[in-house]
């Protein structure tokens, strides 16, 4: 019995103790809190896990894909490891992400308070910019953040670590905006004030072609950029730089440029060459032959290279004798060699005036050698004006028959209503003016103009007999013939003549001709007074030879002796 007792008094400090060690087993267990920091030893290692002594009852496991997300050796056993207590219920979960995220979250914190860069990998492009990696943090990079100069493209950043600066971050949510162009600002400002103090207009440098664009290069000398626009890079025309230049290329080149305001430099390949112009005056003349290449076509003509930086113009008038308002694309392309006429040298404008029809045959004047003044054409009418209308001939050229030469005796303005586009014709030449490219004809002439047949036979003085037609203020207009009418002022009708009305025949005297208004003047009064003389003659006449006077004689003897 008493050792039953002692055996049981024995038992309880030994239960005790254990209940005692227990309790602060726990205790220690429920210590850890999360989010704690602490250090471990690997233990072992399994296929998923890192298993970790943290000096708990239970050990410490750490997935082995943490490692592998921070591109870390997974370590070895017995390696001393700090991570974060992410749960302590049972299995104590810990985290090196986690560990890694801590601290690179107190350096974006540096970073912003501090004016710091941080190392980023650009690791995809998406919308709007980059997304980075800083480590084990996700940022954002905005596409207008990646460089002091637009233009570079994804291939040329992905999978590339640089120095950036940290414009913006949040935790919750988690939110980290990073841009590469402010430190590369910085640096480049820094290197800009240094090229600034240093170098002058004039000054020859190295560089190297960084970037291509439509309009020029820029060139790296050192840090700093600068432009070589396509302008500027040689004499001759250049369609774009990649004709002369390529990435990564070194120049050397003129400082032509320099704005300490903006910080912008320009530089010249150009200026460091001849300028072929200045031999222009001596290897050029006026009505040479040459041959060149068209480079460039503009509504108003095309440019034409004679040699390397030397160009001249053909204008749109100079490229076809026939076609006067022609395009100079349905002339010409881009990279036609062609033979031209030198029409002018200029060498202080820079200026050599092109011809590309003096180079061939004058149409116009073949066509007058062939087609004399007076020959008969036929064509086509291929328009209709106001002024007449033009009829289309061989090799493309035009004649005009204008209105005034389409009929002798009726208007022109009548006449043309019978004509119409497109309607076979014969015409006279009535000449052609080479120098203003300019065929004259006519379709009256292929008759006779019956003004000039009538008045080749009758003159001045003459006596003729017509028909009144036509009566006006202070005329009468009398037809003498199919197409010929005569002016019959009022004044030269006497007063005790007869009124006189459209029907009536007359006699009266011709007093002048005027072949360029196409007129006859007639006077009926000098017709009488003529015809009075001539019978006072007979008269006169009569009486010396005792003949018996006529009854012409006799009617104005009766008139005369009883005036008397």
């Amino acid at each position: 019995m008493v050792e039953e007792q002692a055996s049981d008094q024995s038992a309880i400090p030994e239960e005790d103790n254990f209940k005692a060690m227990f309790e602060a087993s726990l205790k220690e267990e429920h210590s850890l809190k999360k989010g704690e920091s602490i250090r471990g030893v690997v233990v072992a290692i399994s296929d998923e896990n890192v298993i970790m002594d943290i000096g708990t009852k239970n050990e410490g496991i750490i997935p082995i894909a943490e490692f592998t997300s921070l591109a870390v050796a997974i370590p070895t056993v017995g390696s001393d490891i700090e991570a974060i207590v992410v749960s302590a219920g049972g299995s104590v979960r810990l985290s090196v992400l986690e560990e890694k995220r801590s601290e690179l979250w107190a350096m974006v914190d540096t970073a912003i308070t501090e004016g710091k860069t941080v190392r980023a990998k650009i690791i995809s492009e998406v919308k709007g910019g980059f997304r980075v990696d800083l480590g084990g943090l996700q940022a954002f990079m905005p596409r207008s953040e990646v460089d002091t100069h637009a233009g570079m493209g994804a291939d040329q950043l992905l999978d590339n670590t640089y120095d950036v600066s940290v414009l913006e971050a949040t935790q919750q949510p988690s939110n980290i905006v990073v841009s590469r162009k402010q430190p590369l600002a910085i640096v480049a400002e820094a290197k800009r004030a240094d090229f600034f103090a240093s170098v002058h207009l004039g000054d020859k440098i190295t560089g190297e072609v960084k970037r291509l664009a439509d309009f020029g290069a820029f060139v790296d000398l050192g840090g700093i950029d600068a432009l070589l626009h396509v302008s500027d890079m040689a004499w001759r025309r250049i369609n774009h730089p990649s004709e002369m230049l390529s990435i990564g290329q070194s120049i050397t080149a003129e400082v032509v440029k320099l704005n300490t305001e903006t910080g912008k430099i320009s530089i010249s390949t150009k200026n460091l060459q001849q300028d072929p112009w200045e031999h222009v005056t001596a290897t050029y003349d006026m009505d040479m032959r040459l041959t060149g290449t068209v480079r460039k076509l503009l509504d108003f003509g095309a440019v034409v290279e004679l040699e390397a930086g030397v160009e001249g113009l053909i204008h749109r008038s100079e490229m076809s004798w026939t076609r006067q308002d022609v395009k100079p694309t349905e002339i010409l392309a881009e990279g036609d060699v062609v033979d031209v006429a030198v029409l002018e040298v200029n060498a202080d404008q820079r200026r050599i005036r092109l011809s590309l029809k003096e180079v061939a045959e004058n149409p116009w004047q073949a066509w007058m050698t062939e087609h004399p003044e007076g020959s008969r054409v036929t064509g086509k009418i291929r328009n209709i004006t106001d002024f007449g209308f033009f009829v289309g001939l061989a090799d493309g050229l035009d004649g005009l028959v204008h209105i005034g030469n389409l009929s002798w005796t009726e208007a022109g303005e009548e006449v043309i209503q019978s004509y119409s586009k497109g309607q076979d014709i014969k015409c006279v030449v009535l000449g052609v003016d080479v120098a203003k490219q300019r065929i004259g004809l006519g379709i009256k002439q292929l008759s006779d103009d019956p003004f000039e047949v009538f008045i080749s036979g009758v003159k001045r003085g003459a006596s003729i007999k017509g028909k009144v037609t036509e009566i006006v203020s202070g005329a009468v207009w009398v037809e003498l013939a199919e197409g010929v009418r005569a002016r019959l002022a009022l004044r030269e009708v006497p007063k005790d003549h007869d009124t006189l009305k459209e029907g009536d025949e007359i006699e009266a005297k011709v007093i002048d001709v005027n072949r360029r208004r196409r007129q006859v003047d007639l006077s009926i009064r000098q017709f009488l007074n003529d015809e009075e003389r001539e019978a006072v003659r007979q008269y006169s006449q009569s009486l010396v030879s005792k003949e018996e006077p006529s009854a012409l004689a006799l009617e104005l003897q009766r008139k005369l002796l009883g005036k008397v």
